[in-house]
């Protein structure tokens, strides 16, 4: 009996040595915002790479973000939601370059180039996600959808919101035609639809002052038509409901405002209301073409990575048609990748993202300081502190040095 049953130890001992050692699990970090979203392509990943974890790090202010991965804090994946953040990181050499292969030719948005590709060494440093173009909403009780979606120029635009009744809100509310509370982007879009450009390829600023001048005096043409565009006191004590930042869309959304000019991020807090009923078309063209802004991000591996083919692979995951294909569930309907399909409904964004530009930027001006120089220079614009001329001296003086240059003179 006891030479049984040390035989038999003998055995379990053989056949517990031939068992495989238990698989090693990767733990990624991945620095992005915590959302819904996130949460969801992470469970999809890891449905499909068992071997593989990945923990949410939500993303710190950027600046103390950059110098933590700078000096050794670094996730394995970062998402990139600025161009000028991006190319940061990649002119800093804390990104891991990816092979270009699979994704030519490049079957993403030509403007989501900038999220992607390195400006100083052309190497492919992230994939992206969405896109994010700026489009025009429209109230249907305010203007039908013929009408609406027939504006081709911004001259015929102006034409509607004239026409709108300065008191043909429900109740007798005082209406506007267009609400636009970003003047950066506003004169951005007009000045590229004069053909003009604030950088060269290579980061040099070259302001065209005869674009610039023109739009601005036609910004302000459109301020001075009453009932146009709302001033900033129109926007006090707006409730924000249905609004991700802050009192943005307000008037839209208490059915003020005829056309809203915004991102089409915006969709998703729209489906989610029923006080106004809504349509979307792409904006009207300008002298030259009918450009308009781009938003989205990117996702790029980190040189610090513990763990780099794994990080990858999750980023390639992420800009994989299926990946952005589900992102269609939680509203969000532009995937980066023109091959995925999207409600019909929506379908223009595909034609806004094909004329859309991302903001500018050059390796002195970044978007902070950008937003500054436009800010000081609009403001004083719009307050009539300044006349063209001479806001768009400040702009050109201020892009020249790279700092804000804050006298009025």
């Amino acid at each position: 009996m006891e030479r049984f049953l040390v035989l038999l130890a003998v055995v379990v001992a053989l056949v517990a040595g031939c068992r495989p050692a238990p698989r090693e699990v990767v733990e990624l970090s991945w620095a992005t915002n915590e959302h819904v979203t996130r949460r969801d392509a992470v469970a999809w990943f890891e449905r499909e790479n068992p071997g593989i974890r990945v923990r949410i790090r939500p993303i710190s202010e950027p600046r103390q973000f950059f110098l933590q991965c700078l000096y050794g804090d670094a996730p394995d994946v970062i998402t990139f939601f600025k161009t000028d953040a991006f190319q940061a990181f990649a002119r800093n050499g804390q990104l891991c370059a990816m092979e270009a292969g699979e994704v030519t030719p490049w079957p993403y948005y030509d403007a989501l180039g900038e999220y992607c590709f390195a400006r100083n060494t052309g190497a492919l440093m992230a994939l992206p996600q969405v896109a994010y173009p700026y489009v025009l909403y429209f109230n249907k009780e305010l203007v039908s959808v013929e009408k609406a979606m027939a504006v081709d120029t911004w001259a015929d635009l102006l034409a509607l919101a004239r026409a709108v009744p300065p008191n043909g809100g429900k109740g007798g509310r005082k209406v506007f035609g267009l609400d636009i509370q970003n003047s950066a982007i506003w004169f951005t879009t007009w000045y590229w639809q004069r053909g003009g450009r604030f950088f060269a390829p290579d980061g040099t600023p070259c302001l065209d002052r005869q674009k610039a001048v023109a739009t601005l005096d036609a910004m302000a043409r459109w301020r001075q038509r009453p009932g146009v565009i709302p001033r900033p006191q129109d926007r006090l004590n707006l409730p924000s409901a249905g609004a991700s930042q802050g009192v943005l869309g307000s008037l839209f959304l208490q059915g003020r405002a005829m056309f809203y000019w915004s991102g089409s991020w915006k969709i998703c807090d729209f489906e989610a209301q029923h006080r106004v009923n809504w349509g979307v078309r792409p904006l009207p063209r300008g002298p030259v073409n009918a450009m308009t802004v781009m938003g989205g991000n990117s996702f790029g591996v980190s040189a610090r990575s513990r763990h780099p083919r794994e990080a990858e692979r999750f980023v390639r995951y992420l800009a994989s048609p299926r990946a952005q294909a589900r992102h269609i569930s939680h509203k969000i309907y532009l995937p980066a990748h023109k091959g995925v399909e999207i409600p019909a409904r929506y379908t223009i964004l595909k034609d806004q993202a094909r004329v859309a530009h991302c903001p500018e930027y050059s390796p002195n001006i970044n978007e902070a300081l950008l937003k500054e120089i436009f800010t000081q220079a609009l403001e004083a614009h719009r307050l009539g502190v300044v006349d063209s001329q001479t806001a768009v001296d400040l702009l050109s003086r201020s892009l020249g040095a790279g700092s804000l240059v804050i006298d009025h003179e």
